[in-house]
């Protein structure tokens, strides 16, 4: 991954030399002398450790993620991240640091959505191959909290984030931060705590999973995961409120909001409402941002299977990921129908007899050039392909066998796609060229280290390459693809035509 440097590989020093006694009667040292000058005495061991912990502590991007004490695993594991940049500190260590991230059109800044993390990740590539990497820190009074948000929104000049674990929704005036504006009368910090209800609570884990934003950007719906109203966060008067949720036993049996990982990722319509994908609960969740209201719509589905995970719309319909589900889910959001709902079946490629049976198999997945979806391979061993323009849906290609492998995926300039890995050791690059005839083209790329969940969320920057956030992983990963769609021959991609950096 370009020029290479590592943590904690100092050489051996050579032993020290014995020291002579030097007394004013020139006579030994008494046996008691002897042992406390011997125990005082550093060892090459200890010259090596402190050697591994400065430089350790020189990679790290900032004080905010200085753990104290540094521990000879973390360097270990700093090791498997070599810089591509030895020169620049971007080593970020802890685990789950962050959820998911969002990017600012505006001026091409990326945040990394702070979980444990205590601070917000800032990515500022230019169009020149250059970039900035910094952090915001967070107010202390949460910035050692645990899986504090997941998922974030910018909108006019402010970063929302969605509160999983947290008691606040988290707000950053951005454009303040950058200098384009003044904070408002009053306020005196860039970053702020907008408080939940005081009817929620407390101390919920998993309280909601994703959100979408209405056309008129005024307010932010939060999708109930184990929280049982949806959070609405105005984004005028920077206030949170309940929205009840409304559904019919008789239609729904078994089904109560007590039931945890309800739904995960909510889509805005084309009628402006927002739908929530159901993950285990028995519907479709159905937010109408007009009349601030919420009701389970279409068909039942019973409880707890954890059917579909998230979703991307195209041309008015969503189209939601099967991870238990042998299907793909389709709710049509045009403002003649509002919500009529769908399944698609998958067809199996040759290769692909038990793909549909498994558990996980697609957990994100991204539009590619040609306009159509494709879904990383999770647990399974292929990619789904949907196509929204005839509404058929394939499996193709292979991906390994290994599980948890890639989570989401982003458009690259080349006209491909590149996965997130997870438990994967490799991005996986799907050609998407709207001149493919037949099956996309599947290839693996770089050898990265065992960690889970490595990455989570990426971006599209200002030059052209792909950034992919931190979560166990402990640097940014930066991905450039090349600047024209390649040129496939026999089947295969070329090789060495995608530069991988780690930040």
């Amino acid at each position: 991954m370009g020029n290479q440097s590592s943590i904690g590989t100092t050489a051996h020093s050579e032993p020290l030399a014995k020291e002579k006694y030097e007394t004013v009667d020139n006579k030994k040292p008494s046996k008691s002398q002897r042992r406390k000058e011997k125990l005082f005495q550093k060892k090459p061991w200890q010259e090596e450790w402190k050697s591994d912990v400065h430089q350790f502590q020189n990679a790290i991007l900032d004080e905010s993620y200085h753990h104290v004490p540094v521990r000879r695993t973390t360097i270990d594991a700093a090791n498997l991240y070599p810089s591509s940049f030895p020169d620049r500190p971007g080593f970020i260590p802890g685990s789950h640091k962050h959820l998911g991230g969002a990017y600012d059109p505006s001026d091409g800044t990326i945040y990394g959505i702070p979980a444990n993390s205590p601070a917000i990740l800032v990515i500022r590539p230019d169009e020149h191959g250059e970039y900035r990497l910094q952090s915001i820190p967070l107010p202390k009074r949460v910035a050692n909290g645990s899986m504090k948000w997941l998922r974030g929104i910018i909108s006019d000049g402010l970063l929302w984030a969605i509160p999983a674990w947290a008691d606040s929704v988290l707000c950053v005036d951005i454009d303040a931060y950058w200098g384009r504006r003044k904070l408002p009368d009053g306020q005196t910090d860039y970053v702020n705590l907008i408080p939940l209800p005081e009817s929620h609570p407390k101390g919920m884990r998993w309280q909601w999973h994703g959100a979408g934003i209405n056309k008129e950007k005024t307010g932010i719906f939060c999708v109930p995961s184990n929280a049982k109203k949806v959070l609405k966060v105005d984004t005028i008067t920077k206030t949170t409120s309940f929205i009840d949720i409304d559904f019919d036993p008789d239609q729904y049996p078994g089904f109560t909001l007590d039931c945890t990982n309800k739904w995960y990722g909510g889509i805005t319509g084309d009628d402006n409402a927002v739908y929530c994908i159901p993950y285990r609960a028995s519907g479709v969740l159905r937010i109408d941002t007009e009349t601030n209201t919420a009701k389970i719509i279409g068909p039942n589905y019973g409880v707890g299977n954890y059917f579909w995970h998230g979703g991307i719309k195209r041309n008015g319909k969503i189209y939601a990921h099967p991870s238990h589900a042998d299907t793909v889910l389709v709710i049509d959001t045009r403002e003649d129908v509002k919500g009529a709902i769908s399944e698609l079946p998958i067809h199996r490629h040759n290769e692909d007899d038990n793909n549909l049976k498994g558990t996980y198999k697609w957990l994100g997945g991204a539009v590619g050039a040609d306009g159509n979806i494709y879904c990383p391979a999770c647990d399974t061993s292929a990619i789904l392909k949907i196509n929204v323009q005839t509404d058929h849906c394939n499996t193709q290609g292979f991906a390994g066998v290994d599980r948890n492998k890639w989570q989401g995926g982003i458009l690259g300039r080349d006209n491909c796609v590149y996965t997130i890995p997870a438990n994967g050791v490799h991005v996986c690059r799907i050609a998407t060229d709207p001149t493919i005839e037949g099956e996309n083209v599947v290839q693996l790329l770089g050898d990265l280290p065992p960690h889970k969940d490595k990455w989570q969320g990426a971006a599209v920057g200002k030059d052209g390459s792909l950034y992919f956030i931190p979560e166990n992983g402990y640097r940014v990963m930066r991905v450039t693809p090349p600047l024209h769609p390649p040129t496939i021959v026999d089947g295969k991609l070329p090789e060495d035509d995608v530069l991988m950096e780690l930040m």
